[in-house]
Formats: structure tokens, C-alpha cells, sequence
């Protein structure tokens, strides 16, 4: 799946400094606003406020030294969804001058290509060409019920895509070798002349 992620080693202090977790910082705030929402997600709550917080906000931190980058900036109720319904969180590389934004995986020990594609499919609605191929086809290994079938049905529809773009390319590359080749014959065939 390397092939459409960037390396970071997340344990690197060094190389960490340059990231900040916006999905974290999100949760916080949520959390904070909404302890009633936290402990739907089964945290403790103590004079209306999260127990051990900071504890409970570290289940966001990057694991799993990738970081697939994102091309829309979501919104706070996206990234919500995201950290909530997957084991990924939102960063933000400070160093790049544009502050792109990058999806990190806060897990791992199994296949979790199925949470990376939930987690575009909830941020850009489309899942990366490149990782279609790569996501396990297992029913509900890391994405379950409902939530599983909109991504395979997804995942289908973008296959279709783009096979129907593949097709189109195929003809318009084609054409172009028969003209190619046209236009070689009848240079070679004025040259006996």
C-alpha cells in the first residue's frame, strides 16, 4: 500500500515535530463540548467531563510509519467521523509550506486497508486508484455492517470508472498508432519517389 503513502517515522521525535494531530486536537474539542457524545463512545465521565482525557485522546496517535495524503481540507465534522468510525486520524505537515493534510493509521497488527478507504470514502468521497486494488475484499475485516457495504459498493462503482477511462484511452491510443503509422507509409512511400 506504499505505493500511494509517504514514509514517517512516527517514533522519530525529530521528524515528529513537524506534524500536527488535527484529528486530536478535533476530538478534543468535540469531547469537551459534548462529554454526553463521549460517553456514547464509551469513555468515562465524571462532573459532566471525560475522565483521563489526554489518556483517552492518545488512541489518536500515529502508529504505522505512513502517512496517505489527502486533497480536500475536511471539515470538523468529518474528521469527527473519521477518528470515531476508524483507527486513523488527521494530520497536518507545518513544514510543507501549504500545510497539506495526511490521514495516519493510530493501529495496526492486521490488514486495515478497508479503515484507509472508509476513511477517504467519509473525507473525499473517492478512494485513491491506487489503493482500489489493494483493499481486502474480506467481508468486514476492519469496516463492518452498512459502513462495509457502501465501500465495497463503492469500490465497485470507482472500478467501473475507471475501466470506462482505461477503454477510452485504449481507442484514443489506437488511433494514434494508426495515424503514426499512415503517416510513416506515405513518408516512406514520397521517399521512393
Amino acid at each position: 500500500m506504499s505505493e500511494y503513502a509517504m514514509w514517517v517515522d512516527w517514533s522519530d521525535e525529530s521528524s515528529f515535530d513537524r506534524w500536527e494531530n488535527v484529528g486530536q486536537q478535533v476530538m478534543r474539542e468535540f469531547y469537551e463540548k459534548h462529554p454526553k457524545e463521549a460517553e456514547k463512545d464509551g469513555h468515562d465521565i465524571e462532573n459532566g467531563e471525560i475522565k483521563y482525557l489526554d489518556e483517552v485522546l492518545d488512541g489518536w496517535s500515529p502508529m504505522m510509519n505512513y502517512a496517505y495524503p489527502l486533497e480536500t481540507t475536511p471539515d470538523d465534522a468529518k474528521i469527527i467521523k473519521v477518528c470515531r468510525e476508524t483507527c486513523l486520524t488527521v494530520m497536518k505537515d507545518t513544514k510543507d509550506y501549504d500545510d497539506k493534510l495526511y490521514l495516519a493509521l493510530c493501529g495496526g497488527g492486521m490488514d486495515l486497508s478497508q479503515s484507509i478507504a472508509r476513511a477517504y470514502q467519509i473525507l473525499e468521497t473517492l478512494i485513491p486508484v491506487s489503493l482500489l486494488t489493494g483493499v481486502c475484499t474480506q467481508p468486514e475485516l476492519s469496516v463492518h455492517g452498512n459502513n462495509w457495504l457502501k465501500l465495497a459498493r463503492q469500490i465497485r462503482k470507482q472500478e467501473e470508472m475507471e475501466i470506462s477511462r482505461l477503454q477510452r484511452s485504449r481507442k484514443t491510443w489506437a488511433g494514434e498508432i494508426k495515424k503514426f503509422n499512415k503517416t510513416r507509409k506515405e513518408s516512406k512511400l514520397a521517399e521512393s519517389i
